[in-house]
């Protein structure tokens, strides 16, 4: 099995229950809470993934920082659940699949742009309507500057793209004129 279904499938358990339990949204930020620690701490990645380390010291690491933190108790079970089934290396795939999941049970759908320049509130606003028209949903726009773009959009809705930059349609034109 793929990590990436694996992932999917721990997310979707997880989203159900928290569904049953109305707990949907504090398990969201709880898990990107985690994330966020988990990825800032110097050697809390290792440890937490390290097959060598002992099962106890990771599941002490997770205990430390669950008491800090008190997140909702659905949150702490499932990270533990993580530890002992030595998944922890899974937990950013999770937690995206997680907010993907939910965003789809909402009727969202996450639009992503990447740009040359920043855009302003009302290009971001009217980007967000004219998505919510294409795909039937409401949409949620998050904008990513990259100047090597030269000028243009890059859209990008799950696995479809659509290029509209100028360093796209350099490369297409050089395509097309090479053969």
């Amino acid at each position: 099995m793929q990590a990436g279904t694996l992932a999917k499938r721990y997310a979707t358990a997880l989203v159900e229950l928290a569904t049953e339990q109305d707990v949907l949204d504090a398990v969201g930020d709880d898990l990107a809470a985690f994330l966020e620690v988990y990825t800032i701490t110097p050697g809390l990645a290792a440890l937490l993934t390290t097959p060598t380390v002992a099962l106890k010291d990771q599941r002490a690491a997770v205990e430390t920082y669950l008491s800090q933190a008190a997140p909702a108790p659905l949150t702490g079970n499932f990270l533990r659940l993580l530890v002992a089934k030595r998944r922890m290396s899974q937990i950013g795939e999770v937690v995206a699949a997680y907010r993907a999941d939910v965003d789809r049970r909402r009727g969202r759908v996450v639009v992503n742009v990447q740009t040359a320049m920043p855009l302003t509130k009302v290009h971001i606003k009217r980007l967000e309507t004219v998505m919510s028209e294409v795909t039937g949903s409401q949409a949620a726009v998050e904008v990513e500057e990259k100047p090597d773009l030269l000028g243009g959009l890059v859209v990008r809705i799950g696995s479809v793209m659509w290029d509209y930059s100028i360093r796209g349609r350099l490369h297409r034109l050089k395509a097309h004129m090479t053969g």
